[in-house]
């Protein structure tokens, strides 16, 4: 019998989804102190592992794992090694996807109402007394294209620099300005910029964790199914080493960075686990 194949294989994300909220409790059991902070593609590393995974799984090359003594091999790394990729795939996309949203975290809704009503305002008297074609009024024109958070703190902070040095201009409305406005603007653009801080930090860290958890677990569970199959498949012809998942990773990461297509390395030039 041949030795198992190693493929690149899809992931579907909701099945790792369930596959890490399913290992969520164990991942949550390991030492801190034992953690392992990856230096590598997690994602691409969890494809290769999940490839080897379940080529391991399917019957022929189970029965061989099978035929071990339980003293000797626990067929609990085979029957993990799937789930704990789906999970180590899973983290490191999510943390991806935190960092590039985190200046889209929520933020409180009154907060929010409050910024965007006195921005609204502000330009409002900015528009009545300034020319569009004065530096004024165009400072004004592209402070009312801003979008998103992040554009709305940088707005009320221009728009309260903008009210002090115009004060002497726009002191004359006894209508709409309002002296006030200019600290309320600082106010709010200051705390809007510190909740996007904090939601960011804790959201990356929280998956920065969780991405930890899971390739610790990961390579455990890889390392011991590889080095068994290793010598289980050691006089089969075409066995090669399997891949380190650092080395696979690292790869994946400079494809990336090239602008490559992404393959992982073939087996073969290293041996086992992380």
């Amino acid at each position: 019998m041949s030795p198992p194949q190693k493929k690149k294989p899809p992931v579907d994300h909701d099945a790792a989804k369930a596959a890490f909220e399913k290992l969520l409790p164990r991942l949550a059991q390991l030492p801190k102190d034992g953690l392992q902070s990856p230096n590598t593609s997690v994602d691409a590393a969890a494809i290769v592992a999940l490839g080897i995974a379940r080529e391991f799984s399917a019957p022929q090359a189970r029965a061989r794992f099978e035929l071990l003594p339980k003293e000797l091999f626990d067929i609990a790394a085979i029957d993990d090694l799937e789930a704990a990729a789906l999970a180590a795939w899973y983290t490191a996309t999510s943390l991806l996807s935190a960092n590039a949203q985190g200046t889209e975290a929520k933020l409180p809704v009154e907060l929010v109402d409050d910024a965007t009503t006195l921005k609204a305002r502000m330009l409002k008297v900015g528009e009545y007394h300034f020319d569009p074609a004065t530096p004024t009024g165009r400072e004004i024109a592209d402070i009312r294209v801003g979008t998103g958070y992040r554009d709305l703190a940088q707005d009320l902070a221009r728009l309260a620099r903008l009210y002090r040095t115009e004060k002497n201009q726009l002191e004359n409305d006894k209508v709409h300005y309002s002296v006030e406005d200019a600290t309320r603007a600082d106010e709010l653009s200051h705390r809007i910029l510190a909740e996007l801080a904090t939601s960011r930090s804790t959201e990356q860290a929280l998956w920065t964790e969780r991405v930890q958890r899971a390739w610790t677990l990961l390579l455990g569970l890889y390392g011991e199914a590889t080095t068994t199959a290793a010598w289980l498949w050691r006089k089969e012809s075409g066995a090669a080493p399997y891949p380190s998942l650092v080395t696979a990773g690292r790869a994946a990461r400079k494809a990336r960075s090239e602008g490559a297509a992404e393959e992982p390395p073939p087996g073969g030039g290293e041996s086992t686990g992380g």
